[in-house]
């Protein structure tokens, strides 16, 4: 895995999570609209820069959109058979989502990433027509939507989706049948997070140095965020009751490689650190994929699989079986407080 598709923002925070991802991915790439191609200065200052440095791809949603067969189903049958969207789209209806209102969280999307879904969101009332080019999408249709768009986009275009939020990540899991949701999320990926594995510098001021490192010490980058993925993987392998000793085992035993890496960054001329975590998803998926391409769920995996049965509907079950033995998604630095 060389390339990760950020999301769900056009613009990647400056942060330690966008730093370990430019140092230890060959290929960082951003869902960019058309339009911004067209007309850069509507990136951030700090995001120009990045795509200038040839650190950043930009990821053009509209030369992809069109080649997915069912884009569009895929998305509206798992919100029109999920009960919580039926409730919000309910309160829509009523004019009870906006600044002000019931519910007061809400997204910007460009139609550019939405293609003629973002008249149905309108239409169910999940979302209205700004000026311009947007929509204002309510925050959990639209975090849904953004995770499915990832997804499908890091399938066809052979980029794993990354994001630095615990909410996006949450999206790939299974539907929880505990009371307490965000409970039984954190405990699905538990089994899943490295702990202080990547070092990153703490302060980075000019971009290009992040090049002239990775063209110096490419080799070393990969080698180790290689053997870190390989270990993730076969974390699948372990039994339950397993995996932290194994994860904890790891990461004493990464000590000298990380040093490794920690006296690169210094000698270049990085003084200050850190250790980043990061989380991947992985197991809780493993088990819905084989449902849908073992058990030819195809018909009602936007109904019964969640998010990633929209997904298989989306592509079809050859193109699940591509991304079957890989990690769905990674978050680098996710969020201290579940």
């Amino acid at each position: 895995m060389d390339k990760i598709l950020y999301f769900p923002t056009i613009n990647i925070p400056k942060s330690q999570w966008l730093m370990s991802a430019l140092f230890y991915w060959d290929k960082v790439g951003s869902i960019v609209p058309l339009d911004f191609l067209e007309r850069p200065h509507r990136l951030d200052k700090y995001m120009r820069e990045l795509v200038h440095a040839e650190l950043i791809e930009q990821v053009v949603p509209e030369q992809y959109l069109g080649s997915i067969p069912n884009l569009r189903k895929g998305f509206l049958d798992y919100i029109d058979n999920n009960p919580v969207f039926n409730h919000i789209s309910g309160l829509g209806n009523m004019g009870l989502i906006g600044n002000g209102r019931l519910i007061q969280s809400t997204s910007l999307i460009h139609m550019g990433k939405l293609d003629d879904i973002g008249e149905e969101l309108v239409r169910r009332g999940l979302a209205t027509k700004q000026r311009g080019p947007w929509y204002s999408v309510e925050s959990y249709t639209a975090s849904n939507y953004m995770t499915y768009l990832a997804t499908l986009l890091g399938t066809v275009t052979d980029y794993t989706p990354v994001t630095n939020s615990y909410k996006e990540l949450s999206n790939f899991l299974e539907i929880p049948k505990k009371h307490d949701n965000r409970k039984a999320l954190k405990e699905q990926l538990r089994a899943r997070i490295l702990e202080k594995i990547l070092p990153v510098p703490s302060v980075i001021d000019d971009p290009y140095d992040i090049f002239r490192f990775k063209e110096k010490h490419h080799d070393e980058l990969r080698r180790f965020r290689n053997y870190i993925e390989d270990f993730i993987l076969n974390l699948e392998t372990f039994p339950d009751d397993l995996v932290d000793e194994k994860i904890k085992y790891f990461v004493s035993n990464s000590e000298d490689e990380i040093k490794y890496i920690k006296d690169r960054m210094h000698s270049f001329k990085w003084k200050d650190v850190n250790l980043t975590t990061i989380c991947s998803v992985g197991s809780p998926t493993i088990f819905l994929m084989n449902e849908v391409v073992e058990n030819s769920l195809m018909n009602t995996a936007g109904v019964t699989l969640g998010l990633l049965g929209a997904v298989s509907t989306a592509l079809g079950k050859e193109r699940l079986i591509d991304i079957k033995s890989k990690p769905l998604a990674y978050a680098a630095i996710i969020e201290r407080n579940f």
